[in-house]
C-alpha cells in the first residue's frame, strides 16, 4: 500500500488534542479534613481514577481516535494493491498481431489469454468505473469506445480476432493517448507479449517510441512463455545466369535448441525442389534456390517443422517468367518487328509461321487476319479493320494532338506523348470496356482493356500518319503493352504481399468471389478491371474466381521472435511488463470516509447510552 497525500497523515496529531480534553474532564474540588483514616475508600478511587487509567477503559475516546484515524488515512488518500482495474477510466490495448498466435499458452494462443485476462478486468469494474477496448494489429480499431457497459466491453474483447500480420503499438497507444486525455485520471493497459514494440531509448523523443503519455499511467500485462519457434523472415529473387531466376531465403531459428528442417519449394502448386538444413540455436541460415523452372509464377517456399508459430513457416514471391514472349505479328510495317527485335524479352514471329493459338499475344497492324479474334490471344491492334461487337469506324478526325493522357495505365509508363502528332484518325466507337488510355480533344486514340477473357490494346490511327514510329517511345509503347497484355507487367507487389498489405487484382471483371487462407468468401466488384481488397489478414493462398491465386506472407523477424519482452519503452520512461497475472492500484478513500462515518455513528449512539 503507498499514499498519494502522505502529508495529510499529520492531521493524527489531533488525536493528542483529543486525549487532552479527555485528561481534563475530571474535576475535584480540594478540601481539609481532620484525618485521613476514614478515607481509605477514596483515595482508593482517586487512584482509580488515575488520568492514564481511565482511558483504558473509556469506550468513547477508542471511538472517536478511531474515527479520526480513518478520516485522516481517508485524507491521505491510500492505495491498495487488487486485481481489478484502477479505478476511474482505463483504455485496454490488446494486441493481436501474428507473435500472438503462437500457441505456447497450455495449448492456448497467446490471444485467448489475453483475452481472458481482459474479461477479468471488466468483471473487475466497480460503480462509475469504465473502460474502452482497442485491438492493435497491422491496424488500430476501436471495438468499443469508453463505457461502464460490461456487456458491451465483453462483446468488444470477442471480436477481436487473431491475425497473421506485423505491427507494434505506436498507433494503437497514440489512439489510446487521445482518448485517455478526454478521461480524468484515466490509465492504458496493454496486453501483449511485447512483440514489434520498438525499443529505444527512452530519452529518445523520435516517432518510434510507443507511448506518448506518462509511463506511470501506462500498465503492460505480459503473455508469453517461450520462443519456441522457426521461421522464414526474408525471401526474394533475382534473375541470375542464362535468364533462370534465383530465389534466396533467410530462416532463423529462436528456440534455444538446434532444429532440422525441411524446405520444400512449389511453384503454381508444383513441387520443384527439397530439401533440408541444419539451424543452431539463436542463429540464422540463407538459403538459395537456384535451378527454377524459366516459366516463374507465384512461388510457396514451406518448412517442414512442429513449433509454435504456424504463420511464418510459409512465404510466397512472385517469379517473372524469363522465356521469351512469342509474340504474333500481321502487316507489312517494317518498323514494328525492328521495334520488337531490339527487345531480348520478345521472340516475333510472322503470324502466318503458325498457328495465332501458338502465341502469347498477337500484334496486327491493318486487316484483322482470320482466326486471330476467335483465338482469344492477347491482342495489340493498330489501325485494324472494323470487328463487329470490339471497334467500328464512325467518322475521320484530322491534325490530332494528344491532349490526355492516363498515367495509371501500365502501357503509359514513362511516356509523354508530348510531341506526337498524327495527321488524321478515325473515330471509333469501342466496346464499353475498352477505355481510352490516352486521347485527342475529340476522343480517344488509344484504348485498353480486358472483357474476362483477354486482354486488348487498340492503336486507333496509321503509324504512317504520325510521327510515332520516328520516336523513342514508340518501342516502349510495344514493350509496355505486349507485358501488360501477357500479364508480366504484374509485379511481385500484387501476387505476394505482406500479410496486412492490401492485394490489388487487375483484369478482373464485374463481381470475384475471393477466397481467404481460412475458407472465408468475399465477394468484392471490380472498378475499371481492378479490385482492391485489404483482409489479408491471415498468412497464405487467396483464391479468385477466374484469376490466378495470390498469397500474402508474414516475413517479419520481430513477430517471428517469440520471446515476450519484460518490458516497453515510453518517452516518459520504461513500462516493467507484469507476467499474465494483472495487479493494479486503486483508491480506498471512500471507504474509510464511511467507515469515519459509522464509527462516529455508533460514538454517538454509546455517548447518549451513556456507556
Amino acid at each position: 500500500m503507498r499514499l498519494l497525500s502522505p502529508a495529510a497523515l499529520w492531521w493524527l496529531s489531533l488525536g493528542a488534542v483529543i486525549i487532552f480534553f479527555y485528561l481534563l474532564k475530571l474535576k475535584r474540588k480540594r478540601r481539609v479534613v481532620s484525618s485521613t483514616l476514614l478515607w481509605q475508600r477514596t483515595l482508593e478511587e482517586m487512584e482509580a481514577n488515575a488520568p492514564f487509567k481511565k482511558l483504558r477503559r473509556s469506550l468513547l475516546l477508542l471511538l472517536q481516535l478511531a474515527a479520526l484515524a480513518a478520516l485522516v488515512f481517508s485524507l491521505a488518500r491510500p492505495l491498495v494493491t487488487t486485481r481489478a482495474l484502477a479505478s476511474g477510466s482505463t483504455v485496454i490495448i490488446i494486441d493481436s498481431t501474428a507473435s500472438m498466435s503462437a500457441r505456447d499458452e497450455e495449448g492456448r494462443s497467446r490471444l485467448e489469454r489475453a483475452k481472458s485476462i481482459a474479461r477479468e478486468m471488466i468483471e473487475g469494474l466497480e460503480g462509475d468505473d469504465r473502460a474502452a477496448i482497442i485491438d492493435s494489429s497491422s491496424r488500430v480499431a476501436v471495438r468499443s469506445p469508453m463505457t461502464s457497459d460490461r456487456a458491451a466491453l465483453a462483446t468488444a474483447i470477442e471480436d477481436v480476432r487473431e491475425t497473421e500480420t506485423p505491427g507494434d503499438l505506436t498507433d494503437a497507444l497514440r489512439l489510446a493517448t487521445q482518448i485517455a486525455k478526454s478521461e480524468r485520471d484515466a490509465g492504458i493497459v496493454i496486453i501483449g507479449d511485447g512483440g514489434g514494440s520498438p525499443v529505444v531509448a527512452a530519452s529518445d523523443s523520435s516517432a518510434g517510441t510507443v507511448a506518448q503519455g506518462p509511463a506511470q499511467q501506462v500498465r503492460f500485462v505480459r503473455v508469453g512463455q517461450r520462443s519456441d519457434n522457426v521461421g522464414i523472415i526474408a525471401m526474394n529473387w533475382r534473375p541470375a545466369g542464362g535468364r533462370r531466376p534465383e530465389l534466396f531465403a533467410s530462416v532463423a531459428n529462436f528456440s534455444d535448441r538446434d532444429r532440422d528442417v525441411g524446405l520444400e519449394i512449389r511453384i503454381e502448386g508444383k513441387l520443384v525442389d527439397s530439401r533440408s538444413a541444419s539451424i543452431k540455436a539463436g542463429e540464422r541460415a540463407g538459403v538459395v534456390f537456384d535451378a527454377l523452372p524459366l516459366a516463374g509464377g507465384l512461388v510457396e517456399l514451406k518448412l517442414g517443422i512442429d513449433d509454435d508459430l504456424a504463420a511464418d513457416n510459409l512465404a510466397y514471391a512472385n517469379l517473372p517468367d524469363a522465356r521469351p514472349l512469342r509474340v504474333g505479328v500481321s502487316g507489312d510495317n517494317p518498323f514494328l518487328m525492328q521495334a520488337l527485335a531490339v527487345n531480348p524479352d520478345f521472340d516475333a514471329r510472322r503470324i502466318g509461321s503458325g498457328a495465332p493459338s501458338e502465341f502469347d499475344c498477337l500484334l496486327i497492324e491493318g486487316a484483322v487476319p482470320p482466326g486471330v479474334i476467335e483465338s482469344g490471344r492477347p491482342l495489340l491492334a493498330i489501325n485494324p479493320s472494323d470487328v463487329a461487337g470490339l471497334w467500328e469506324t464512325t467518322g475521320q478526325r484530322e491534325a490530332l494532338e494528344i491532349a490526355s493522357i492516363d498515367r495509371s495505365h501500365p502501357i503509359n509508363s514513362f511516356l509523354s506523348y508530348s510531341d506526337l502528332h498524327v495527321e488524321s484518325a478515325p473515330s471509333l466507337s469501342a466496346a464499353p470496356w475498352l477505355r481510352p488510355v490516352a486521347s485527342a480533344a475529340s476522343g480517344g486514340l488509344i484504348w485498353a482493356g480486358d472483357d474476362g477473357t483477354r486482354r486488348s490494346v487498340l492503336i486507333g490511327f496509321d503509324l504512317s500518319k504520325s510521327d510515332l514510329p520516328l520516336k523513342i517511345e514508340f518501342p516502349l509503347l510495344l514493350a509496355n503493352s505486349i507485358n501488360w497484355l501477357a500479364g508480366r507487367n504484374t509485379s511481385a507487389d500484387e501476387r505476394a504481399v505482406r500479410a496486412g498489405q492490401p492485394l490489388i487484382i487487375r483484369g478482373a471483371s464485374g463481381k470475384v468471389s475471393l477466397t481467404d487462407p481460412s475458407g472465408e468468401t468475399h465477394e468484392i466488384e471490380s472498378r475499371d478491371g481492378i479490385i482492391t481488397f485489404a483482409g489479408t489478414a491471415r498468412a497464405g493462398l487467396y483464391e479468385a474466381s477466374g484469376l490466378p491465386p495470390f498469397a500474402a506472407s508474414l516475413l517479419s523477424e520481430s513477430e517471428t521472435d517469440l520471446a515476450p519482452r519484460d518490458s516497453i519503452k515510453t518517452r516518459a520512461g520504461e513500462v516493467k511488463g507484469q507476467a499474465e497475472t494483472f495487479s493494479s492500484e486503486r483508491e480506498v478513500w471512500k471507504w474509510l470516509a464511511i467507515f469515519a462515518l459509522a464509527v462516529l455513528t455508533l460514538e454517538w449512539w454509546a455517548y447518549h447510552r451513556r456507556i
